[in-house]
């Protein structure tokens, strides 16, 4: 699927650098003499990047997604994430912030289905206390969780002021209806999450 990457918080060298490490399974510090083999076969991969970082103007987003889809033939958008996109609201609407996000998420899921395009939006949640979130515990309106097919939420939970257990929870599927969670663990070779093997 081809992808294009919104990552706002990371510079696209410092991203690529993680994903590779990620795409190799290993720590690449370590293995230096298998670099140039990975990024070969990671090069191959249908991976584009915007060019941002820091707070970007939607509207310049959202033109850089409409020309990835009619030149390059871009199936799958991931924007990280939806504050940095907000941040700069657009001073000729007399819109608050969180009315502006929520016509951010509005236009992203009108381009997603003229389009036919998937697009996956990482939103913060909400400073809360309490053992998990929920679809609403994130920053802003309700929004998001009405217009997504498909909502995954990165739970942490903590025991004694340590990050005792991690999971991916999926609490919302439009389409299939099944969820569920599973639990993670960080491997730290690959700077990456993997499901927790139940037989070990």
């Amino acid at each position: 699927m081809v992808t294009l990457w919104g990552n706002f918080e990371m510079k696209n060298v410092r991203l690529c650098k993680l994903m590779l490490n990620q795409f190799a399974q290993t720590s690449l510090i370590s293995h230096v003499d298998k670099i140039d083999e990975f990024a070969n076969e990671f090069e191959k991969l249908p991976m584009y990047f915007m060019p941002y970082h820091g707070q970007e103007s939607f509207d310049n987003v959202l033109k850089t997604m409409n020309l990835a889809v009619k030149e390059i033939g871009v199936e799958h958008i991931v924007l990280d994430n939806l504050q940095f996109m907000t941040g700069m609201k657009n001073n000729s609407t007399n819109l608050s912030r969180f009315e502006y996000q929520d016509y951010v998420i509005g236009a992203c899921r009108q381009f997603a289905t003229i389009n036919n395009c998937h697009v996956t939006i990482v939103i913060h949640p909400r400073k809360e206390i309490g053992p998990e979130l929920t679809i609403n515990s994130f920053y802003g309106g309700g929004k998001a969780g009405q217009e997504a097919d498909n909502i995954l939420i990165f739970q942490v939970i903590w025991a004694n002021h340590f990050k005792n257990h991690k999971y991916l929870q999926i609490c919302k599927n439009r389409f299939d209806g099944d969820l569920g969670l599973v639990p993670l663990n960080f491997n730290k070779e690959s700077h990456g999450f993997g499901a927790v093997n139940k037989s070990s």
